[in-house]
């Protein structure tokens, strides 16, 4: 049984589409595909200068209830003002229970 209060920040996942218009440009739009509450890990700055890691290789864990609409790498997901890639994907468990998603932030 999970703790439903560990979910406790909203997240909105987005899938950037190429669109063309009527006089043939093309340009890109933003969509959303859902807003589901997470919960969010981030990796501590301590842990990164004791593996002496680069700073720009810090992830950012999203853990949501298992989604109905299939979520893939192509997609962003903006949380607290900042815009997120998806570098990994986890079924945790293969339990179809929780998803565990690592990205990587691309906007400061």
């Amino acid at each position: 049984m999970n703790n439903a209060g560990k979910y406790n920040k909203r997240i909105n996942i987005f899938k950037t589409e190429v669109i063309t218009d009527s006089m043939g440009f093309h340009t890109k739009e933003r969509r959303l595909i859902m807003s589901p509450y997470a919960h969010v890990k981030t990796t501590r700055g301590m842990t990164l200068i004791k593996s002496n890691t680069d700073f720009e290789k810090a992830y950012t864990n999203f853990t949501i209830r298992y989604p109905h609409t299939k979520i893939d790498r192509d997609m962003e997901i903006e949380f607290n003002g900042k815009v997120y890639t998806i570098e990994y994907l986890n079924n945790v468990d293969e339990a179809n229970v929780e998803l565990e998603m690592q990205c990587k932030e691309i906007t400061h």
